[in-house]
């Protein structure tokens, strides 16, 4: 079963004097509405497929439409693999135009997982609750959006089989700890800073790999 943290409508814009990009709460210019949803698996099974349906309203509580296709009901998606305790933050720009949106009903969640077997959850079977932020990786969780995923369990088993075996190593780990934290919260959501780091990632997780450092679940050691 996934539980959700939160459904958000908003978009992707810049706060008045800056150019970092972050989500703004409220339609953008052109009255374009997208959605964030905050979700974590919490199952023992791999999720392979989720599809979210999602209805909005205005602030008078009547259900309303896109000016431009008419359609209301959207179906968001998203594919896996979504790992065992992953959880992520997607989002899906322009759901619709219209600039009386005020909220969004998240009315049905349908999860096909990769043993084959499905889940559909509809009303009270959606379960909402508090998802904590992960505690550590935070560079690597906002670029790779989630800290279960195949990529940051090898750099995990990198930072403390091989990193941690050196004092300047273990500096390392301790200045990364007192500085990402501040810098993902600063700029974690935007673009930019994922594009800057996820090159250099995927180059240092491949070679990691191709020296036989594993990409399955992890277990971290106490930093």
């Amino acid at each position: 079963m996934i539980i959700l943290g939160g459904v958000q409508i908003g978009h992707a814009g810049y706060s008045p004097g800056s150019t970092v990009e972050t989500w703004q709460s409220g339609p953008n210019s052109a009255g374009g509405v997208s959605v964030r949803i905050c979700y974590k698996n919490d199952t023992e099974k791999t999720i392979k497929y989720a599809t979210f349906t999602v209805v909005p309203y205005n602030a008078v509580k009547d259900r309303v439409s896109c000016s431009i296709s008419r359609k209301s009901e959207k179906y968001l998606s998203i594919t896996g693999p979504i790992a065992p305790n992953a959880q992520n933050r997607p989002y899906w720009e322009n759901c619709w135009y219209n600039n009386t949106i005020s909220t969004v009903v998240l009315t049905k969640i349908e999860i096909e997982y990769m043993d084959g077997s499905k889940e559909a959850l509809k009303g009270s079977d959606i379960r909402y609750g508090e998802i904590p932020k992960p505690a550590g990786c935070y560079v690597t969780t906002a670029v790779y959006g989630s800290y279960d995923c195949p990529q940051v369990w090898t750099l995990r088993r990198f930072r403390d089989n091989m990193l941690a075996g050196s004092w300047y190593g273990r500096a390392f780990i301790r200045t990364y700890y007192a500085v990402s934290p501040t810098l993902v919260r600063w700029f974690g959501e935007t673009k930019w800073f994922q594009r800057l780091w996820r090159g250099p990632l995927d180059r240092l997780v491949d070679r990691l790999q191709s020296e036989g450092v594993e990409n399955t679940p992890y277990n971290d050691r106490p930093w």
